[in-house]
Parts: C-alpha cells; sequence; structure tokens
C-alpha cells in the first residue's frame, strides 16, 4: 500500500513539475519574442496553445532523432499559434503565377557550378524581419534586385529598401512578386537607408533623386529545378513563391515533407545557393521571419522534388 501511495505521489510530483517548466519555458518564450496579450483569458489560452507546439515540436525532434525526418523543430515567435492560425497568416500572401514575362530556358553551352552560396561573395543582405506585416514578396524581389547589381557592379550588396515596395506599391500581405517587380521597374528602388523598414504600411514617400537601382525587366525562370539551378549558379538569387504552411516551427536540417505541395504558393523566398550534404541535394533560402527562426533566418530545402512548388513562381530582375 505504502508503494502504491509512493508511486502515485511521484507522478503528481513528476506532472507539477512539467507543468512548471512548461510556464517557465512561456515566460521565457514571451520575454525572448516580446508577447504581451490584451488580458488573461487570451494569456491562458496562448499558453495552452504553446503547450500542445511543445509536444508536437518534442515528437517531431524524437522522430528527427532515429532518423526518420530530415530537419529539427524548435520553439519560435509562432508557438503560441495553433497551425489554422499560422496559415490564415500566411493565406493573404498568396502568389499570382506570372505568364507574361519572358521565360529564361537553360542555354547551350552554359553551366552552373555544383555548389554556390551566394553569402560567401557578400552578395546578400542581412535578414530582415517583416513576419507582422506578411510583405515576403517585398523581401523576395528587392533582395534579388540588391543581389543581382551587386554581382553585376562585382560590389558588396547595398540593401535595398523592401519597405519601399510595401508602401507605394504592395501593402501588407501580399505576395505579389510580379507587382513587386512592375514597381521596380518603374521607378526604381532607394537604399534600406535612405527608406527605411519600419514592419508595416505607412505614407509613400518615395523621392526619384535618392533611386539607388533601376532595372530594366524581369524574367521568370522555366519550372524545373535544372533550369533553377542554372540561373542560381550563373546569375545569381532568384526570389520564389512556396507553400509555407508546412515551416511554422523549422529550425535546422534539410526541409522536406510530402505533405508540402504546390497547391498553395503563399510566401516567398530568395533562393541564394544550394549544395549537397549527406548525398541530399538541398537550396539555401533566405526568409523574412527574422533571424530567430530557422538557421538564422533561412531555410534549406530538398532540392530535386520540387519542393513546397518552389519552381512555380521564379522570378529575377535585368538590372540595368
Amino acid at each position: 500500500m505504502k508503494e502504491f501511495i509512493l508511486a502515485g505521489l511521484i507522478v503528481v510530483l513528476a506532472s507539477a513539475s512539467q507543468i512548471e517548466d512548461h510556464g517557465i519555458q512561456f515566460q521565457k518564450f514571451k520575454l525572448k519574442h516580446h508577447k504581451a496579450y490584451k488580458n488573461q483569458i487570451e494569456e491562458i489560452q496562448r499558453f495552452a496553445i504553446f503547450k500542445k507546439n511543445l509536444e508536437i515540436i518534442s515528437d517531431h525532434n524524437k522522430r528527427y532523432d532515429q532518423g526518420l525526418e530530415t530537419y529539427s523543430m524548435a520553439i519560435n515567435q509562432f508557438a503560441d499559434m495553433t497551425s489554422e492560425e499560422f496559415m490564415h497568416m500566411l493565406k493573404a500572401q498568396k502568389s499570382t503565377k506570372l505568364t507574361a514575362a519572358k521565360i529564361f530556358k537553360n542555354s547551350v553551352g552554359v553551366e552552373a557550378p555544383d555548389s554556390i552560396d551566394w553569402r560567401l561573395f557578400h552578395k546578400v543582405s542581412v535578414v530582415r524581419s517583416g513576419r507582422e506585416c506578411g510583405a515576403s514578396a517585398a523581401s523576395a524581389a528587392a533582395g534579388a534586385t540588391e543581389s543581382i547589381y551587386a554581382i553585376k557592379t562585382n560590389d558588396t550588396v547595398t540593401a535595398l529598401s523592401d519597405q519601399q515596395i510595401t508602401d507605394c506599391a504592395l501593402g501588407c500581405g501580399s505576395g505579389n512578386l510580379d507587382g513587386a517587380y512592375q514597381y521596380i521597374a518603374k521607378y526604381g528602388l532607394e537604399t534600406y537607408a535612405s527608406y527605411p523598414f519600419s514592419n508595416s504600411q505607412g505614407k509613400c514617400w518615395y523621392n526619384a533623386d535618392r533611386v539607388a537601382v533601376r532595372i530594366n525587366s524581369y524574367v521568370k525562370v522555366e519550372e524545373n529545378e535544372e533550369t533553377l539551378k542554372n540561373v542560381v549558379g550563373t546569375v545569381g538569387p532568384v526570389s520564389i513563391a512556396i507553400n509555407g504552411n508546412y515551416l511554422q516551427f523549422y529550425y535546422s536540417g534539410v526541409f522536406h515533407n510530402e505533405n508540402c505541395t504546390a497547391d498553395n504558393l503563399n510566401l516567398s523566398l530568395l533562393i541564394v545557393g544550394y549544395d549537397n550534404i549527406g548525398g541530399v541535394d538541398y537550396w539555401t533560402a533566405k526568409n523574412s521571419w527574422g533571424t530567430l527562426w530557422g538557421e538564422i533566418g533561412y531555410i534549406r530545402l530538398k532540392r530535386g522534388v520540387n519542393e513546397c512548388g518552389l519552381t512555380g513562381n521564379a522570378i529575377y530582375p535585368i538590372v540595368s
């Protein structure tokens, strides 16, 4: 009888310890990500969601440790959101496939290197966080423009203003890469320094005298990964649109999820390179959710399987 009572007490204490541990983790999460809720009721609701997400992350990482998953998960700024809320956040950014632009097809005699990372050549600017505004298309288009301009001029990259695109053309919550490039082709872009990032839509205060880079046009890449590799390897970083619904807790590794189809392209990224690890080919892509998400703001996507529909709307600019 004593043994039974003791065993029950141990279970109760272990459960209480776990609850306390979850509470401590939640407090750390709120501080790290500057979370503030409207009232105590919402905080209780968010804590319940947070605990469920901890279980999802823990279960996934157990499979990762067993070699059953190709990437790991971690707590990040989305840990107090349900998967439905996360998908709803991305829903407004749905990308429209570009049909009217020039199509890039593989050139005869042009061969891309086996691997490349444009960050190593100082052609990619720092990761910014536009999650609250949902301006991934503006970020990806500005990123491709600044990188290809730096490559063309053989200079270190100068960050261009994605905020200008948000304020003057797309607004928040837009995945319209075509619209972003149309705007850049017509007006050009100021630098990030002259038109800084604010993570919300404000009044357009574009000044033509401050324009740093202009583009002549933009090109859609033929929808296959060999052609995309050719462009990234020989021209420079390329903006893409993917299905972002399964990236909520991505932390590290080569992302692959068979459920991540091309049906819902709702997040724009910037492919900055490609390589192979352990026999697995992958793309390296820059996101716009800040450095506390993923691999310091980046994600590696499995290459050769059209992961999350990444070939569906790949675009790069022709800079002046």
